[in-house]
């Protein structure tokens, strides 16, 4: 096999593997606007991270993206798979990779986004409901007695 062919299999082989890894990874854009919600900087946004096998959630996955140290963000997901973090300006603009770094055990992933409003308002336990009057049983009216007719004695 000649030197040329050797390198043109290397960069094709090379290609691949590369558009293998970029095809599983998204852009911050879509992650934090998805389905063609939109966000605003400074809007808090929470990302799950599920395992594709299992849809468990994946605790201790890196979640990483920005291209220079200036925008460059790292979390770590906790018990529920879930990172918590505002919306960059500077990242909108950028919109780089999310890169997600799994755990041991862990093959494939997919994201999931908690819109705001879940996210902003915790559920609360409903409030019991105020207990009802007990109900007064219905009197029927009544007329007043006929006076009694006088009696001139």
């Amino acid at each position: 096999m000649s030197f040329r062919r050797k390198l043109l299999t290397l960069a094709l082989a090379s290609s691949s593997l590369l558009a293998a890894c970029v095809v599983q990874r998204p852009f911050y854009r879509d992650v934090v606007q998805p389905a063609g919600s939109s966000v605003t900087a400074g809007t808090p946004v929470d990302l799950i991270v599920l395992d594709s096998d299992t849809n468990q959630p994946v605790k201790g996955a890196k979640v990483l993206w920005g291209e220079d140290y200036r925008s460059r963000e790292s979390y770590v997901t906790d018990e529920e798979g879930r990172v918590s973090f505002d919306v960059a300006s500077a990242l909108l603009k950028e919109n780089p990779l999310v890169e997600v770094v799994l755990p041991k055990g862990v093959r494939s992933y997919r994201l999931q986004v908690v819109p705001a409003v879940d996210a902003a308002a915790p559920e609360a336990p409903e409030a019991p409901a105020a207990p009802e009057a007990p109900a007064v049983p219905e009197t029927p009216a009544t007329e007043a007695p006929a006076a009694a007719p006088e009696t001139g004695n």
